[in-house]
């Protein structure tokens, strides 16, 4: 299952205004025409999306907003969360990889929950959730820039 992070959300539904937008933009927009499917995303996601996407939008109920509700068992499924579960498998990411790098709460909470849905790819532009993400054996997409493999490697060999 491909599981979508927040930023890969905000590009799917949000028109580029930056250059940085437009290439994010670009790169979903190929990859859902040649992959298709469904995406997976948890609570954590759609939490972090509501209020990403009102801040973006700069309105309390963005038209991206409800094309992403509107996108429910089609485009996009939201897996029940075991917050018991998350909390044991975050706290299991927090253990490895807390000690050699900066790692966000949210972004290991993501994480875990990803892999507890049964994620095997990762779809995000985060490079350091991706770097962990390809640590812990999920596949990434985009690729991990040479930042994420410098990481990546640093977590491999710590």
């Amino acid at each position: 299952m491909n599981f979508a992070d927040t930023n890969w959300l905000e590009a799917l539904y949000f028109d580029a205004a930056t250059r940085e937008q437009e290439s994010r933009c670009g790169v979903v927009e190929r990859f859902m025409r040649r992959q298709g499917g469904q995406l997976g995303i948890s609570h954590l996601v759609y939490l972090e999306a509501r209020n990403v996407f009102s801040r973006n939008a700069k309105e309390a109920e963005p038209e991206e907003w409800r094309r992403l509700v509107s996108d429910f068992n089609g485009l996009l499924y939201l897996d029940p969360m075991n917050w018991e579960f998350l909390r044991r498998d975050a706290f299991e990411l927090f253990v490895r990889y807390s000690p050699k790098t900066v790692v966000g709460t949210l972004d290991m909470a993501i994480l875990a929950s990803a892999k507890l849905c049964g994620a095997t790819r990762l779809l995000s532009f985060d490079e350091t959730l991706k770097a962990v993400a390809a640590a812990e054996r999920i596949a990434v997409f985009p690729p991990l820039t040479d930042e994420g493999k410098r990481l990546l490697s640093e977590l491999k060999a710590a």
